[in-house]
């Protein structure tokens, strides 16, 4: 009985979210998105986050309506404007397009750059419209789902998220963890939600409601990669392959229907690597490469030049987005370390995602499902059509792009709230940021820890009144705390174990 009511009410959100896409407004927002998305792919050391923090400042202007069909759209086409640079200039445009290179590059050697571009993008556009239906057809079996957790789970997922990022993404897995708490302690600056009483604020009525949100962030994200573009200088890319013609591109858009089954299950992977907090599509892209050629009737061609190696890297690339989306939605947990800065701006417009995100606000959550196939697939047929001119993007000088920027953040920061002390905030953050990158510390870890902190100490003290001391001996919290306590000894116990194993075959 419950299903049925979930899929009634899922099947009628779906239905009022597409008259969305009536709507001028939502539509231009979205096409902006888009076209940023794009431009920001093709240019190397950019990234989504960065244009995510960028447009933060903007945010308290808009509605929700405009503002998350522009993020949603930009976040869901950078993979595909990074696959043309990968292709063409042996430079991805992602983290996440590294692997589209083994394959891609090589093609274009070959003089099959058209086939390598075609297969790319249409396999990225097929990914996202399989993942955004994944997402849908899964929202009536997870919304009893979330109706049934109570603050005292809602406590550990908190700290489960922070985790995941912490200890899934690259690098030190102390030093994600040190980062995810320190973002926790920045989180207790200001007023105690239920005391009243002031902390860290050192006589300053400016801290009195915390850090703000938009000079962090943009300090963290945007600043360091100005400096590192800064430091490089000249430009991205020093020499371009040349595309046949259209009838080479239309050859990798056939190549991809030719093997839709490749496409399907690379998708199928990408989307189930999404749904975990914190793994990202760097993940995703590597797995999916990794099983069509374990798969292949011709594994060693992989890495010469075969057209099934793009076409799995780019299908799980943006087939992550749905399940990064749909974890970010449900649970108020970011699916990945990009889906931190769009749960920042939720809860810069009042929306706080979680539980009551899929039932309060379930037709805007679908819309977003449907703006990641919607945006990428005109992403997709831009890309197909204008390929070789967007690639001259990545030659735009260092010189020209990094004053830009800069103007736009401190612009946009000002713009913000217009308080001078926030251009000091989004300095020393930018300081922060660059001794973070330059250290290996997680800044991702860290904006989650603040951004959750106030979320955390909420559902903290909820559970203190409603469940007493105990709270955490609920059957739920238990199980959470197993999987957090899992995920902290899993690397230490694995890399004990491999050293082990050495020791024990060199003896």
């Amino acid at each position: 009985m419950w299903l049925l009511e979930s899929l009634g009410t899922t099947l009628a959100a779906f239905g009022n979210a597409w008259l969305n896409f009536l709507d001028p407004e939502f539509l231009l927002f979205m096409l902006g998105g888009v076209s940023v998305g794009l431009i920001i792919g093709i240019l190397p050391g950019i990234g989504a986050m960065v244009g995510l923090a960028v447009f933060l400042p903007f945010v308290f202007f808009l509605t929700p309506l405009q503002a998350f069909p522009f993020m949603m759209g930009l976040t869901s086409v950078t993979f595909i404007g990074g696959s043309i640079t990968a292709i063409l200039l042996a430079i991805p445009g992602t983290a996440s397009n590294t692997a589209t290179l083994l394959d891609g590059f090589p093609m274009a050697q070959k003089g099959e750059a058209g086939r390598a571009i075609g297969a790319a993008v249409t396999s990225s556009g097929m990914g996202s419209i399989y993942t955004a239906g994944f997402a849908i057809v899964m929202i009536p079996l997870v919304l009893p789902i979330v109706l049934a957790l109570s603050s005292a789970e809602m406590v550990f997922i908190v700290l489960l998220g922070i985790t995941l990022i912490a200890t899934l993404s690259r690098g030190s897995m102390l030093k994600g963890l040190i980062s995810g708490l320190l973002g926790l302690l920045v989180s207790l600056i200001g007023f105690h939600i239920v005391t009243g009483i002031t902390r860290f604020t050192f006589g300053s009525v400016y801290l009195y409601d915390g850090l703000p949100l938009v000079p962090v962030m943009l300090g963290l994200f945007a600043l360091p990669q100005m400096v590192s573009l800064a430091v490089g200088g000249g430009t991205i890319a020093q020499k371009i392959i040349r595309i046949r013609g259209r009838q080479d591109i239309w050859r990798g858009v056939r190549d991809v229907f030719h093997r839709w089954k490749l496409n399907l299950r690379s998708a199928v992977i990408g989307y189930i690597i999404g749904i975990i907090p914190g793994v990202g599509a760097q993940v995703a892209t590597w797995v999916s490469y990794g099983q069509a050629k374990q798969t292949s009737r011709h594994p060693e061609l992989f890495g010469t030049g075969i057209v099934d190696g793009v076409i799995a890297c780019e299908s799980a690339n943006d087939a992550k987005e749905g399940g990064a989306l749909l974890t970010t939605l449900a649970l108020g947990v970011p699916g990945s370390s990009t889906y931190v800065i769009i749960l920042g701006a939720f809860i810069m417009l009042g929306l706080v995602p979680g539980p009551s995100m899929l039932t309060e606000h379930l037709e805007l959550s679908i819309s977003l499902m449907l703006v990641i196939a919607v945006g990428s697939v005109i992403a997709a047929l831009t890309a197909l059509t204008a390929a070789p001119y967007l690639a001259k993007l990545a030659f735009v000088p260092g010189r020209v792009l990094v004053p830009l920027v800069l103007v736009i953040v401190f612009v946009g920061t000002f713009a913000n709230d217009e308080i001078f002390l926030d251009l000091i905030t989004l300095t020393i953050f930018g300081v922060i940021g660059v001794a973070m990158r330059a250290f290996g510390y997680n800044r991702p870890a860290f904006v989650l820890g603040y951004i959750l902190g106030v979320l955390f100490e909420k559902y903290l003290f909820i559970s203190l009144m409603a469940f007493g001391n105990l709270f955490f001996l609920r059957p739920g919290s238990l199980a959470l705390i197993v999987v957090i306590v899992a995920l902290m000894g899993f690397r230490p116990i694995s890399n004990t174990l491999r050293r082990l194993f050495k020791r024990g075959v060199r003896a």
